[in-house]
């Protein structure tokens, strides 16, 4: 990688670090207590920032696999249409049912995003990070469709498979866009 990656890279970790501390306030607090504006709010900002993070991970990771990268940003954008279309329902007349419908779909998306995000990543940075992300997908798509097929009694996989995804949020914003030499001394600090 090259230092005309690190744009790329902290645009990246940033959206998603944004998307870590919004979606937790909209949808753990103000959806829980009715506060369906401020839920339907966030989702729209943070379906904005699923569409940026998509365009900078597809830069970041395109050059060493470009179909994986293209695959990956087309499902995260999709993941962030389907999210612009249960904010929808959070808005009158609130159909909340319908809102989390939609949001197990889309994390149908992200499932898949992230399990293209990994082998996009797998010979650019440290093997473990990729696998971890790919871990993480497929968690997210497993729950995704359990909830399809087992509405009664889906699997709880997300509430561990978000670990993969913070530690690319992490490497975006420490390591990535950097070349070698300089990874190896940020390593060492």
């Amino acid at each position: 990688m090259s230092a005309s990656l690190r744009i790329p890279s902290l645009i990246a970790g940033i959206s998603l670090l944004l998307m870590a501390i919004l979606s937790p306030l909209g949808l753990l607090l103000a959806l829980p207590r009715g506060q369906f504006e401020i839920a339907a709010m966030t989702v729209l900002v943070v379906s904005a920032l699923d569409v940026i993070a998509a365009v900078a991970l597809f830069y970041l990771f395109r050059g060493s696999e470009p179909i994986f990268a293209a695959i990956a940003a087309a499902l995260r954008i999709a993941y962030g249409a389907v999210f612009v279309a249960a904010a929808g329902f959070l808005m009158a007349p609130v159909d909340e049912a319908r809102f989390h419908a939609f949001w197990e779909l889309g994390l149908f998306f992200i499932g898949l995003h992230l399990v293209f995000v990994g082998f996009a990543v797998l010979r650019t940075i440290p093997k473990w990070i990729g696998v971890l992300v790919v871990v993480s997908g497929i968690g997210y798509t497993l729950d995704a469709v359990s909830q399809v097929l087992r509405p009664e009694n889906p699997l709880a996989l997300t509430e561990f498979a978000f670990v993969g995804e913070v530690i690319l949020l992490v490497w975006c914003l420490g390591w990535g866009g950097r070349d070698r030499a300089d990874q190896h001394r940020l390593a060492e600090a």
